[in-house]
């Protein structure tokens, strides 16, 4: 209570100088008048426009209010302001204290060295300042009026340069919050977040937050999830199942609740897998996230032989058990429709699951994966012969090349490296039917798989958009992003096919029907087949039996004969046509010597069965319903939000851009900005106050209340997990990207410097030798003292090695 009774006693005021003379320049705060006190001390007081300043008995109706207003007053004048002292009586707070930040002194602690003080090399801001605003309340009015109110400061307030770093001018709002939250589904983190708001904003001074408070809402929002993370992805899921019922999720839980094994896929993704779901690779990929899952996408060839996700896993572990699960659940997902193929690496594991779900689907395994470890198995000198690896390439990815064609050029290659005894060129050689294109040239579609790692692709796509630190509900978020960027490019291929037209090489009909019918990317492989038809084949001889033509065709690009079994029939729908270069099959579009033939018996069109519906413009058009009968693009319900929430930034940017020429209409626009933020505030929807959880929960789209029994996932320790052993060649070549410097020691420009140059690393070995080699010349007693002594040296380096063997010759040991 002696210090309630300081505060009804006021103080006497310090005498105003006479002379209000302003400081120096490096001193002196706009908009202040300096005051000396007897003691000589300076006070400042700020100047500020009467109605915007407090003044004793003026009332507020709450603390709140009094605190928003001479918060305001503080921002203007230049000084921060923080809560103080509280007195309550019967639970009604009656006396409350509003001071300077630089409001007390802070003594230094005894208890800590002062070599701690100096390591951290803090700064303090306060110095004892007495400006404060004091607050009693008055019960008859129920209000708070002003008791005290000292303006004056025994500092000089901040300039305007300044003000920007004062916690009253800094203001996290929605704006800076839904920024950084977007910018993290992209991988970008705060730091960056502010560099590029700073960029939108013009300025430094206008981003109105400094870029350690990015750094700390990013944080919060981590601590935000951290506890709950499962639980709200979880929430998340079923939320968005509810407004869109074509949405697909399972997971499972261990014997503690904690998440195991998870997958999902959208009415996007599942209707894409019923149009382009004949063949699907599957791959898994590593460090998306903080507990270690393995991400494991189920990956597709879309219309335009672009790489599309069908469904997307997370597991814990990578045994049978977890795919076996994965593939069961997509394939519930998907409607119980096995793919046709199916590509993985050579994982065991995935083996035994894949054996066990899909029994019908033929699985095959992805080339890249094999080829991309021959130069770690042949050694560096076929490593490094260019002619090895041209054969060996020219071998295995020829797909113009029959069975025994492959295995005859192999067993030369092999012949010719000595590698016939090799075991991993054994073992594959024993599974080629599993990889080589030339055992896929029966299957239809079997051309595809030829393609280099689809999901290595898509992996390295997902990667741009995540990091190992993610948790789940931010890595789900990423993961709408990179959709959003998958289908972006899809749209505006599927734009560049409809709406604009090719470039023709030849005058032939049937290259305009491809142009007409096929997407770009289909149309240029068969324009290429096209153009070979025309200048590149000939028809050597024709033979025919009845009602089949069977023609000889040179194809002189290979310089190689195909023969074309051509059958007419009484329209063109029932027109056949078979090559033995089996492309159609492969690939899915007529071969050049098929084409040839067409053209000289003056068909010019492409006949409707040879235009495969997977490979045209409108392969997207086709309705596709799901198990309950339901359209699954019209399977959600109404949600206008997002759409009108893009449409308004949309129209701010546009209203920007157009008025940033001139100066008025910036003004014009500014004001009426503040008009409507303004009105904004004065609602009653917006007036309610937001905690900073209720933000956070806005803007990651779920809550952390609920009730379900489900823990985050457990640390997982897979094999992507594990630090694994670097080679030569990969040490070789990240050591060829650092630059060279010069060693002290040897004084050569090299990868190494003093601490680890070769030539002293080879000095102590020579020097142990010698050592042993003393001791043992002067006797077994000498030779036992020199390895006692060389097991403390070992760890010291040359000069011990070197003072021991000074000293054994020195010593002249006898027997």
């Amino acid at each position: 209570m002696e210090d309630l009774q300081k505060v009804l006693n006021v103080e006497d005021s310090p005498k105003t100088s006479n002379n209000e003379k302003e400081l120096s320049e490096g001193t002196q705060t706009p908009r202040t008048i300096t005051q000396v006190t007897p003691n000589g001390s300076t006070l400042w007081i700020p100047h500020c426009e009467f109605d915007k300043k407090p003044f004793v008995g003026m009332a507020f109706e709450n603390l709140e209010k009094a605190l928003d207003f001479y918060g305001k007053y503080a921002e203007i004048c230049g000084f921060d302001i923080r809560s103080s002292t509280t007195y309550k009586k019967k639970g009604i707070v009656f006396l409350k204290y509003f001071v300077c930040s630089r409001e007390g002194i802070i003594k230094p602690n005894p208890k800590k060295s002062a070599d701690v003080v100096a390591r951290y090399k803090r700064s303090t801001k306060r110095i004892g300042c007495k400006a404060r605003l004091i607050l009693k309340y008055d019960i008859a009015k129920r209000t708070y009026h002003v008791l005290k109110f000292e303006e004056a400061h025994n500092h000089c307030l901040v300039s305007p340069t300044s003000r920007q770093f004062l916690l009253g001018n800094r203001k996290m709002t929605l704006l800076h919050k839904n920024f950084i939250s977007k910018n993290a589904r992209v991988n970008i983190g705060p730091v960056k977040s502010f560099r590029l708001f700073k960029e939108n904003v013009g300025s430094y001074e206008n981003v109105g937050v400094t870029m350690q408070d990015f750094k700390n809402f990013h944080r919060d929002l981590k601590a935000y999830i951290k506890g709950d993370d499962g639980k709200m992805l979880i929430e998340n899921f079923i939320r968005k199942r509810d407004i869109y019922t074509g949405f697909y999720f399972d997971y499972a839980l261990d014997e503690e609740d904690h998440i195991s094994r998870l997958f999902w896929a959208d009415a996007i993704s599942r209707k894409n897998y019923c149009l382009f779901g004949e063949m699907v690779t599957f791959d898994c990929t590593y460090n998306t996230n903080k507990y270690s899952m393995v991400l494991a996408p189920f990956t597709g060839v879309d219309h335009h032989k672009s790489c599309i996700t069908f469904g997307i896993g997370l597991l814990a572990k990578e045994d049978s058990e977890s795919f076996e699960w994965l593939f069961r659940t997509f394939l519930h997902c998907m409607g119980e429709c096995m793919p046709t193929y199916l590509i993985t690496d050579q994982d065991p594991a995935m083996k035994i699951a894949i054996k066990n779900v899909f029994p019908h689907t033929i699985h095959k395994l992805c080339m890249w994966h094999i080829m991309s470890k021959v130069t770690d198995k042949v050694g560096p000198e076929l490593n490094k012969n260019e002619d090895f690896l041209k054969e060996l390439n020219g071998c295995v990815w020829n797909i113009d090349q029959e069975e025994d064609e492959f295995e005859e050029k192999w067993e030369g290659i092999m012949t010719k490296y000595n590698l016939q005894t090799d075991k991993w060129f054994t073992s594959i050689f024993s599974i080629r039917d599993q990889w080589i294109p030339a055992y896929f040239r029966d299957i239809p579609l079997g051309g595809i798989l030829r393609t280099t790692s689809r999901s290595e692709s898509v992996n390295s796509f997902f990667n741009h958009f995540s990091n190992p630190h993610m948790t789940l509900v931010e890595f789900y978020m990423s993961y709408e992003s990179a959709m959003d960027a998958q289908r972006y490019k899809q749209d505006k291929l599927n734009a560049e096919s409809l709406h604009t037209n090719p470039q023709y090489k030849t005058p032939l009909p049937i290259e305009k029907h491809a142009g007409e019918v096929y997407t770009r990317k289909i149309f240029f492989l068969f324009q290429n087949e096209v153009y070979k038809s025309c200048f590149k084949t000939y028809i050597q001889s024709i033979e025919k039996n009845e009602s089949v033509e069977s023609i000889t065709v040179l194809d002189s690009t290979v310089s190689k004969m195909y023969k074309v079994n051509f059958i007419l029939g009484s329209s063109i729908d029932e027109l056949k046509v078979d090559c033995d270069c089996k492309l159609f099959k492969r690939i899915g579009i007529l071969c050049s010597h098929a084409i040839c033939v067409m053209s000289a018996r003056q068909i010019t069109q492409i006949p409707k069965q040879y235009v495969l519906d997977r490979w045209t413009k409108l392969a997207l058009k086709k309705p596709i319903f799901d198990l309950h009968g339901n359209l699954i693009e019209e399977s959600k319900k109404c949600n206008n939000v997002g759409k009108l929430l893009g449409e308004v930034w949309c129209e701010i940017f546009n209203c920007v851009g157009l008025a940033q020429r001139s100066e008025s209409d910036l003004q014009s626009l500014l004001q009426n900005l503040k008009d409507i933020s303004r009105k904004l505030e004065e609602s009653d929807d917006v007036r309610v106050d937001i905690t900073k959880e209720q933000q956070i929960e806005l803007l990651v789209g779920t809550s952390s209340s609920s009730t379900m029994e489900i823990q985050n996932p457990i640390q997982s320790k897979n094999k992507g997990k594990r630090q694994r052993i670097i080679g030569e060649k990969e040490q070789t070549i990240e050591q060829s990207k650092k630059p060279k410097r010069k060693c002290k020691t040897c004084g050569k420009f090299d990868y190494h410097d003093s601490r680890n140059c070769p030539s002293t690393k080879d000095t102590p070995l020579k020097l142990l030798s010698s050592v042993h080699l003393t001791g043992y010349a002067h006797g077994c007693s000498a030779g036992f003292i020199a390895s006692s002594l060389l097991v403390d040296a070992q760890g010291l380096g040359t000069s011990a090695v070197t003072a021991i063997l000074g000293f054994l010759h020195a010593a002249k040991f006898a027997h």
